[in-house]
């Protein structure tokens, strides 16, 4: 049994907004929040994270290519990505998903839907790395999203060269179910959520959700752990522990440097340092890359 103890100058419950508080974690799931004083039963927890000058929030949920990493620098349209998919195996896929779940994990990321055309991808990553993970599946592949337990989610998408009848559309690099935009990022330089691709983490992060019919995230007793916790003690983001609510919920792109990330039972980072993925897989996905785009010169 590992017992968890996280406080912070703030505490963003997805309802509520405490100041000085605490998250006390058993085996993966919430089972207290509150203000100071810390019950001194908890203070005895496996593993004691956050402190002054930390703001915890509720961990994100958002819609990547991730395994497109490697190509992304061309720019590929939805129906290049599949194709990329289909003549890639497993192990090539789960290497090259590796540099965007890192963006996002260190983005406060705990839920990732995954483009591709099988479960077996998003299975393995979880069981490799931690976390949470979807299925999307573009419509032009012809596969049908097959759910089977241990996904979050698995849903249709359509988009540039891949159009059809589906639940999540690619428009211009981002996803819209309707007329809600959601957290997305398809094919960019980057998959880092910051202010260039995302106006309003947050909103776009329940549309997501609510698309997806996940339950909002939210920090409260018997709830699944999903929580991110910023270090706002220096710039760029120092202050930002003594602002309001509104202003809270543009830490995730303050710039603000993502401490600890907390996915179930899964630590996934840690004093700022991913556990699970490491400048080894960067050397690797490097060395695809290279074999798949080739070095553009002037």
């Amino acid at each position: 049994m590992v017992d968890i103890l996280v406080t912070g100058s703030i505490v963003f419950t997805g309802e509520r907004f405490l100041r000085n508080g605490y998250v006390y974690l058993r085996d993966g799931r919430i089972d207290s929040v509150g203000e100071a004083p810390v019950p001194e039963e908890y203070t005895y927890a496996t593993l004691i994270l956050g402190g002054p000058g930390r703001v915890i929030v509720p961990g994100l949920a958002a819609l990547a290519s991730v395994a497109a990493y490697p190509i992304r620098l061309k720019s590929p349209s939805m129906g290049g990505r599949v194709r990329f998919y289909a003549d890639s195996d497993l192990k090539t896929l789960i290497l090259s998903s590796l540099p965007a779940v890192y963006e996002l994990h260190m983005s406060g990321v705990t839920t990732i839907i995954i483009e591709g055309l099988t479960p077996e991808l998003p299975l393995e990553l979880s069981r490799l790395v931690g976390g949470f993970y979807g299925l999307a599946v573009p419509v032009c592949s012809g596969v049908e999203p097959r759910y089977v337990p241990g996904l979050a989610s698995a849903i249709t998408i359509a988009g540039p060269e891949c159009e059809g009848e589906a639940e999540v559309v690619e428009v211009d690099g981002r996803g819209f179910k309707g007329s809600s935009r959601l957290l997305s990022v398809f094919g960019g330089v980057s998959y880092t959520i910051s202010k260039a691709n995302s106006e309003n983490p947050w909103a776009e992060g329940l549309e997501l959700r609510r698309a997806l019919s996940l339950p909002p995230p939210s920090i409260k007793p018997g709830r699944v752990a999903e929580i991110a916790v910023y270090d706002v003690s220096r710039p760029p983001a120092m202050l930002l522990d003594m602002a309001g609510e509104r202003e809270i919920l543009g830490i995730y792109t303050s710039g603000a440097r993502l401490e600890t990330l907390i996915a179930g039972e899964d630590v996934l980072v840690d004093t700022g340092e991913h556990l699970y993925i490491v400048e080894k897989h960067f050397n690797e996905v490097r060395r695809l890359a290279e074999k798949l785009v080739p070095r553009r010169t002037r």
